[in-house]
């Protein structure tokens, strides 16, 4: 765990190989063309069209095996590690994915990162990247510019393609990065899919891009084991009546062990 933190602190990003085994897999391949299929029709009926096909947004939800890959996180040490690179409890801030087909032009492909303002003495967000094919050489793994978490201006596009890296591994990897990174998703030069599920983390006290506590329910986030329940944000919420405010210490909607 030492090598995986020193190599994030140095790249802004490491691969853990080999995760996540069948039948799981298959299943949040599944799960994930489900939510692209939901999300198409908001966008359809919202006009959000541009550049959004094959993306997906805030798809955790009860009856996804997504929440199980929550839960391995916790498992598979991933979120102390996760807790370790924002220097505090991390909490669910978003979970997304994206099909990178051959003939998406997402706003993906941009070169970017993840927060829009620049912090050099810590580290905002931090994210997984979860890898649900290969990632090769020609079907659009994601690129990522080593080292570029520690820069506060964008590259140009120039720099980034010659020094840039791609995310190679295979299917049930997870790359774990520094979202001050700059990164962009490849172009896929294939026929076959090249599906990832991309989640962020952020430490508690930051508000989330979605409530996922009230999304998925009291009974649905009481239900679930104590590790699944820090990850979605559920000792970390914000009570709106006095009722909620005045708790005992142990039922308190935001717990004093948060930051």
């Amino acid at each position: 765990m030492n090598a995986l933190r020193e190599e994030l602190e140095r790249n802004g990003y490491a691969c853990v190989p080999d995760l996540i085994r069948q039948p799981l897999l298959d299943q949040l391949r599944d799960d994930l063309a489900t939510a692209i299929d939901r999300c198409r029709q908001v966008q359809l009926e919202n006009g959000i069209t541009q550049r959004t096909e094959q993306t997906a947004h805030h798809i955790l939800t009860p009856g996804s095996r997504f929440v199980e890959l929550l839960a391995s996180l916790a498992e598979w040490g991933l979120a102390d590690t996760l807790g370790h690179m924002l220097g505090g409890v991390p909490i669910l801030n978003s979970f997304g994915g994206l099909n990178n087909l051959n003939s998406t032009d997402a706003y993906v492909r941009n070169v970017h990162r993840d927060v829009r303002s620049w912090s050099a003495e810590n580290m905002q967000m931090a994210q997984a990247l979860v890898l649900l094919d290969d990632f090769t050489v020609d079907n659009g793994a994601t690129l990522f510019l080593p080292g570029s978490h520690t820069e506060p201006q964008k590259p140009d596009d120039t720099q980034f393609e010659v020094d840039a890296r791609k995310a190679l591994g295979s299917a049930g990897s997870v790359y774990l990065f520094d979202s001050r990174i700059w990164h962009a998703a490849g172009i896929n030069r294939t026929p076959d899919p090249r599906r990832c599920l991309t989640l962020t983390f952020t430490r508690s006290y930051f508000k989330p891009q979605f409530d996922y506590c009230r999304a998925l329910g009291e009974a649905f986030c009481l239900a679930q084991p104590a590790a699944v329940q820090q990850l979605l944000g559920w000792h970390a919420r914000t009570p709106s009546t006095l009722h909620e405010w005045y708790q005992p210490e142990d039922q308190r909607f935001y717990r004093k062990n948060q930051g």
